[in-house]
């Protein structure tokens, strides 16, 4: 790709895949589109060339760059960039996607009520996910020490990872991690329970 992408705003992730990927496919000149992410939110591209740059920051924004280095800068509208795209659209890897997963008060093993509903989801996603990559981080409340509370966090995260490997996820393929106490959902004071603090977060990609 003759054309550097220098990219800025927080939606901006997913449409900075798409573009790389958009571009590396396409014949001279490179073709750059900015797309919205899933909530029509969009990011800003500035796209820089031997010869200038553009930036573009709306939705559906396309730039052509030539081999000479001249950039043209236009507007697509997203029906357009579906008929044009449809297959390279549809090749894209699922976006990351999250879970939570609660426990009960001092537990490793046990799950909060609620957490069924969670993992009938959560198995759900995992049978039509292409090799999924796993991180799962355990959480604890404030109830306990620092050091119970890291190892309480870690044994909890390894649960739902040997879970995740019955449904078939390689080992290789699962990170886990434990931050104790260190990043409660709702803060409280140090020492009091929470149940919505009891918990390992589970993001798949």
């Amino acid at each position: 790709m003759r054309a550097a992408i220098r990219s800025h705003g927080l939606a901006c992730g997913a449409a900075c895949v798409m573009l790389a990927f958009l571009a590396g496919c396409s014949t001279p000149p490179d073709r750059i589109i900015l797309l919205p992410d899933p909530q029509g939110k969009v990011g800003k591209v500035i796209v820089h060339s031997a010869t200038g740059e553009q930036t573009i920051d709306r939705a559906y924004a396309e730039v052509d760059v030539t081999s000479g280095g001249a950039i043209e800068k236009t507007m697509d509208s997203q029906s357009s960039v579906q008929a044009r795209y449809g297959e390279l659209l549809a090749a894209r890897p699922p976006r990351p996607t999250t879970f939570t997963i609660f426990f009960l008060f001092d537990s490793a093993t046990e799950l909060a009520p609620e957490s069924s509903a969670t993992v009938k989801k959560l198995k759900a996603v995992l049978t039509n996910w292409p090799a999924p990559q796993v991180v799962v981080v355990g959480h604890t409340d404030l109830a306990g020490s620092q050091e119970f509370d890291d190892r309480l966090s870690m044994r909890r995260a390894e649960t739902v990872a040997a879970f995740l490997i019955k449904q078939g996820i390689p080992a290789r393929q699962i990170e886990t991690a434990g931050r104790g106490k260190r990043e409660p959902l709702v803060p409280t004071a140090d020492g009091v329970p929470n149940r919505m603090n009891r918990r390992a977060v589970i993001t798949i990609q």
